[in-house]
């Protein structure tokens, strides 16, 4: 989200004030260096969620900033979410680094397109760091139907994919050959549920990485509605 003067994020907050919860920090857990699980509680019995959507934090008085929040439990009232602090002096870095057990802050609840198809039998989630949470509350929604789930990842410290149950593929960063290679034996081992459009692949994150994906997928005959794509960030292009 662009950074915008204080004023018009004030008008928001106010205009807007129905989509907003006021939540309460309830658990932190450090999953790596550069990671943080916090649980968030607050009134959700009222509030819509599907897998990918985005919750919006305001982190200081020009800036918001997008998560995605997994374990989303309306009934009992809490959401986790997966923060990436790979830079401790951005905004966001900052603000998250800030927040302790029995915080609280007003959160944009979750909204976005609508993402996961109901109808696939294979969910394939590719991304990094920053699509972890949405890997998970896609795993929770294909686990939850009956469908298959797989999932790869960049990632510097590729054994909390292990610690998260986020079973599957993972390259180092920007490697791009090694996920060509990755997607090569998925494609090769689920032709048949390629072929027949039954499996769906979920891109986040990079939006750059997610280019070349997304045209790499398609040369290789992948139909272009079994690929949903969101963007999370690019090199150069600050607060997306």
């Amino acid at each position: 989200m662009p950074s915008l003067p204080k004023w018009i994020n004030d008008t928001f907050e106010n205009v807007m004030a129905s989509k907003f919860k006021e939540c309460t920090v309830t658990h932190i857990e450090t999953v790596s260096k550069d990671l943080r699980m916090i649980r968030f509680t607050s009134d959700l019995e009222d509030v819509p969620f599907e897998p990918a959507y985005a919750i919006g934090i305001r982190v200081n008085e020009r800036d918001f900033r997008n998560y995605s929040p997994f374990n989303f439990n309306k009934y009992a009232g809490t959401f986790d979410v997966i923060f990436h602090l790979h830079d401790m002096d951005s905004v966001g870095g900052s603000f998250i680094n800030s927040l302790s057990k029995g915080d609280t802050t007003k959160i944009l609840m979750p909204r976005g397109k609508r993402f996961f198809d109901l109808d696939a039998d294979i969910h394939f989630s590719i991304g990094d760091e920053t699509s972890l949470g949405s890997s998970i509350a896609i795993k929770e929604a294909a686990e939850e139907i009956g469908g298959s789930f797989v999932c790869l990842h960049e990632l510097e410290e590729p054994s909390i994919l292990k610690d998260l149950e986020l079973y599957g593929y993972h390259t180092a960063k920007n490697d791009i050959q090694n996920i060509m290679d990755a997607l090569n034996d998925f494609l090769r081992e689920e032709k048949q549920a390629v072929q027949n459009n039954e499996a769906v692949f979920y891109l986040t994150g990079n939006g750059n990485t997610m280019s070349v994906v997304r045209k790499f997928l398609k040369a290789k005959g992948v139909d272009g509605k079994c690929v949903r794509s969101q963007a999370y960030w690019m090199e150069g292009k600050r607060g997306l």
